[in-house]
């Protein structure tokens, strides 16, 4: 009877959603924040294959890399974009969760949405026939924009911090 009361906390950690999961936050994930320098982006080791951002971010274009550095935890699918020397966005399609538990590849944006109302935030939905998707943006009682995801067939794929740029 013992051992039955011991194996079934531990059944329910590992069939906990996104086990594993880096955990994103609203300014940002592991070392890197919002507002950072580049230099002291990539001194974090997360960072690597610098790129051109998004183009569409106007001249000169912003620096983006990818977050598969010798420090950044296995399996985060994610770009971090700089512009004007400053970590301005960045987004997510694999390997991490929110603290409301939405997670990409698994979470509706209905879902999203409920959740992140239901924690005092504001959060709405918005379908763009432009990019066949539906953009959710979440916002602090102040009106601030802090988390964005965007949907297709009803599954939020890309979360972004403070918001899901229109190149992805």
């Amino acid at each position: 009877m013992k051992r039955s009361l011991l194996v079934l906390p531990l059944l329910a950690l590992l069939a906990a959603p996104a086990q594993g999961a880096t955990l994103l936050r609203l300014d940002g994930i592991g070392p890197l924040k919002l507002g950072m320098s580049r230099s002291a982006g990539l001194d974090t080791g997360w960072l690597s294959n610098r790129m051109t951002g998004c183009e569409l971010g106007g001249k000169p274009y912003p620096i983006g890399y990818n977050l598969k550095g010798s420090q950044a935890p296995a399996g985060i699918d994610a770009i971090a974009e700089f512009a004007g020397g400053k970590l301005r966005t960045m987004t997510f399609r694999g390997g991490v969760r929110t603290a409301t538990g939405v997670v990409p590849g698994k979470t509706t944006w209905l879902g999203m949405v409920k959740r992140y109302n239901e924690a005092g935030f504001k959060a709405t939905a918005r379908y763009v026939d432009t990019f066949a998707g539906t953009f959710v943006t979440v916002r602090r009682q102040s009106g601030k924009r802090v988390l964005g995801g965007f949907a297709k067939d009803n599954v939020v794929g890309t979360l972004g911090i403070p918001y899901v740029p229109v190149c992805e």
